[in-house]
């Protein structure tokens, strides 16, 4: 049974903001909407003069992002749901982090899934962790980045420059650190793949992502191998090959 809820939409551009509006006024009368907002300091004044349950919020926000606004917000923040006109590395970042988000033009069926589980959130007095999550997985600052990762009890913060190996296992990933730890998380090798495929990793096999800073050798043989800074030996799938020796060349 759905239960009533109080919701908010933070969106720079009127038509898609009008198209939501009307999705839920026709299709989800249990959702209450208590303003919309343009920018993020609206947005910031809305969401803290008027509390709502759930939080509609477009990704590009004029000169800022909806990133901005969560940042401000902190504890206080509602249950997300994202809204966006592309795909790009903040929905891979978003999709990790376990969040919603609605890709323009919202499509009804979709709608429906992510209110139903913003309904399940607010029944069980979820906190939306996740955003957290979020936040320190979207900071593209040139450095030591450091990423957040899901743990039993919270979330890990890990130097991406510790990684050496994220290894596959169904719907976990085992990552192999500098420091022989090892931890297994609850998310594929794929979306670990959209996370750091931009920070000098590589899909060499089916199985494995690598750390191209962290090869020490690599071995021919009808795929290879390559061996890793810890002693590690990883298979090299043929049709990969080719991709890594060149990865290799760039280096």
């Amino acid at each position: 049974m759905a239960i009533a809820l109080t919701a908010v939409i933070v969106d720079d551009e009127e038509a898609p903001r009008n198209l939501l509006l009307n999705l839920l006024g026709r299709r989800h009368p249990e959702v209450q909407l208590l303003g919309t907002a343009d920018d993020v300091p609206s947005g910031i004044e809305l969401i803290r003069r008027t509390a709502p349950q759930v939080l509609f919020l477009d990704i590009e926000l004029k000169d800022r992002t909806g990133f901005d606004l969560l940042r401000s917000l902190g504890a206080d923040c509602p249950h997300v749901i994202f809204t966006t006109a592309h795909e790009s590395y903040a929905v891979q970042a978003i999709r990790f982090s376990a969040l919603d988000y609605l890709l323009k033009p919202i499509d009804t069926s979709e709608l429906s899934e992510a209110i139903s589980k913003a309904e399940q959130a607010v029944r069980n007095e979820r906190k939306p962790v996740m955003v957290d999550m979020l936040l320190k997985n979207i900071d593209r600052s040139i450095g030591d980045r450091v990423i957040a990762l899901p743990v039993s009890d919270g979330l890990e913060l890990v130097h991406v420059n510790e990684i050496l190996v994220c290894e596959s296992d169904s719907n976990y990933t085992t990552l192999h650190m500098r420091d022989e730890k090892r931890m297994v998380i609850s998310r594929t090798l794929k979306e670990f793949e959209d996370l750091l495929g931009e920070q000098d990793f590589i899909r060499v096999h089916n199985s494995y992502l690598i750390s191209k800073k962290h090869i020490r050798k690599y071995i021919k043989g009808e795929g290879g191998e390559a061996i890793m800074s810890n002693g590690m030996s990883v298979a090299v799938s043929r049709r990969k090959k080719q991709e890594l020796m060149e990865a290799l060349e760039r280096l």
